[in-house]
């Protein structure tokens, strides 16, 4: 949330006019200040049960633990998978998401490193704590909410594809 924040105050002329231009609609930051230390990274276009889904997950990881049962819980990184790149928005917005600094991974690549953590995490239980070892790709050191800068990063996307 630091590293974030601090790229917030760094963040170029171009960003801070387009914010201005654009009556604060634009690009916001990450972290607001005076908000928890939470990245919201889900988007309205992946839908209400996906939403769902995401939020059943962490319930049951964080009751599973709380009954002493070992839980390797990790984050993956933003995937380019079949059905992320069914959707043309989607699919736009992570050929330009490297325009604020977030790698979308290979398949192959983000089911290899998941494999590794939970081997890891099942090896070398953690407290509860999702941060750790979470492979967020660069989504929770990004100034900009993701939402935000959703748009930006798919015109991009869609103009150099």
């Amino acid at each position: 949330m630091a590293e974030s924040r601090a790229r917030w105050q760094r963040r170029s002329a171009r960003a801070r006019i387009g914010n201005v231009l654009l009556a604060g609609r634009g690009l916001s930051p990450n972290y607001p200040a005076g908000s928890p230390p939470i990245c919201d990274g889900l988007l309205p276009i992946q839908g209400p049960n996906y939403a769902l889904a995401k939020r059943i997950l962490r319930w049951r990881s964080a009751l599973a633990r709380s009954e002493g049962t070992p839980v390797s819980f990790g984050v993956a990184p933003s995937t380019r998978t079949r059905s992320v790149t069914s959707n043309r928005l989607l699919a736009a917005a992570y050929a330009g998401a490297h325009i604020f600094d977030v790698e979308i991974f290979e398949p192959a690549t983000a089911s290899k490193l998941m494999a590794i953590l939970l081997v890891h995490g099942l090896r070398k239980p953690h407290p509860a704590d999702e941060a750790y070892a979470a492979a967020h790709g660069g989504l929770w050191r990004v100034p900009f909410r993701p939402r935000s800068a959703l748009p930006l990063a798919a015109v991009r996307g869609l103009v150099f594809r």
